[in-house]
């Protein structure tokens, strides 16, 4: 036998180390823990200014704190939404350091917030209204001196913007700053009013667009635009489909951007995304009429492009990601995007490959 103890040592070891646990027990009763940390005021700001938009909006609210259901408290505005009015102002600097002006934004409640883990569909959010004329009106003109549109620009491009948040309870002042990303052409598809796609193409066409100043990521779409009557309706309903989307990135000294789009791709997607699933949805639409086509370029500034980048969804095995804020005394985004269209309308020999599919897609003209 390897141990010493007799019976009787056995037994008042063993009561030993019983006691020595009901006391631990006992001990860690009467010990709260606290597993969370105490609740400090922590400002989010999102809130992206944009040259073509006639109002600016930011949005602010409060990180909050429970030991509870998250999800639940995101639903109720008192937990993340101040309940007192923040002072806050957008400064317009010039490149030389000189202050233009100071914009004054004030509270708006908007009434179309999408469905979502946080309170919907009203919001509070902070407003600076359009000023009475634009800072800019650029003519669009193709051809022989052909205008074929107008552009309004609010906004100075060549500006800088400083946000300044002042809580009047705590005294505490948040800060961050932008420049704009600039306007761009999109130089293809050129001239011409009509795009034409044909069903078997032998090159993919090719779209391109210049770099836009302080922009970084770049996010290419192309939309076909197309209107749809019901029986027993007197209106019209316009709807688009999304033939492609995809991030574009730029070639290393190069200041245009490209993406290449097969023509047989748009035939398919018509097919694939145009008639409704159910055949009873699909039978009440009469007919159907093309429209145009869009070509959308929408524009990142850096910090915002960074922010993107962060927040994406994960495809690693590690989920762990720095987080990213250009916000100073608080959490978030504030920066710049700009978005580009340019529209053409569809060949009529593409109307008419579109109205020869075997799939009947109704359309008329």
């Amino acid at each position: 036998c390897v141990s010493n103890f007799d019976d009787f040592s056995m037994k008042k070891y063993v009561s030993g180390i019983l006691l020595l646990v009901v006391i631990m027990l006992s001990n860690s009763c009467e010990t709260d823990f606290t597993t969370i940390a105490d609740y400090k005021d922590i400002t989010v700001v999102y809130g992206l200014l944009d040259s073509r938009q006639p109002d600016q909006y930011i949005k602010i609210n409060k990180a909050y704190l429970s030991e509870s259901d998250v999800l639940s408290y995101a639903a109720n505005p008192d937990s993340n939404q101040y309940l007192y009015k923040l002072e806050v102002s957008v400064e317009e600097w010039s490149d030389a350091g000189n202050k233009i002006k100071t914009h004054i934004l004030d509270t708006a409640t908007i009434y179309n917030k999408e469905p979502g883990q946080f309170y919907y569909p009203e919001q509070v959010v902070y407003k600076w209204d359009k000023p009475d004329q634009p800072y800019d009106i650029k003519y669009i003109v193709e051809g022989l001196n052909d205008t074929v549109g107008v552009e309004y620009f609010w906004l100075n491009e060549e500006s800088n913007f400083r946000l300044i948040i002042k809580n009047p309870e705590t005294g505490k002042e948040i800060t961050s700053e932008t420049g704009l990303v600039k306007d761009f052409r999109i130089t293809k598809p050129g001239f011409g009013q009509t795009i034409r796609f044909v069903p078997d193409p032998i090159n993919p066409k090719e779209f391109e667009w210049e770099e836009a100043e302080n922009g970084t990521k770049y996010e290419f779409e192309l939309r076909f635009n197309y209107g749809e009557w019901n029986w027993g309706s007197q209106d019209t309903v316009y709807k688009y489909v999304v033939l492609t989307s995809s991030s574009v990135s730029g070639g290393a000294g190069s200041n245009t951007m490209s993406y290449y789009y097969w023509d047989d791709q748009f035939f398919s997607t018509c097919e694939n995304l145009i008639p409704y699933s159910d055949p009873a949805r699909e039978d009440e639409v009469r007919e159907r009429y093309t429209s145009f086509i869009e070509v959308v370029v929408s524009v990142a500034e850096e910090d915002f492009a960074k922010y993107i980048e962060v927040n994406e969804p994960s495809t690693s095995i590690v989920q762990e990601r720095p987080n990213f804020s250009n916000i100073e005394n608080g959490l978030g985004i504030f920066s710049s995007r700009y978005r580009k269209t340019k529209t053409k309308k569809l060949h009529s020999e593409t109307i008419n490959d579109l109205k020869d599919l075997d799939t009947d897609l109704k359309f008329k003209f």
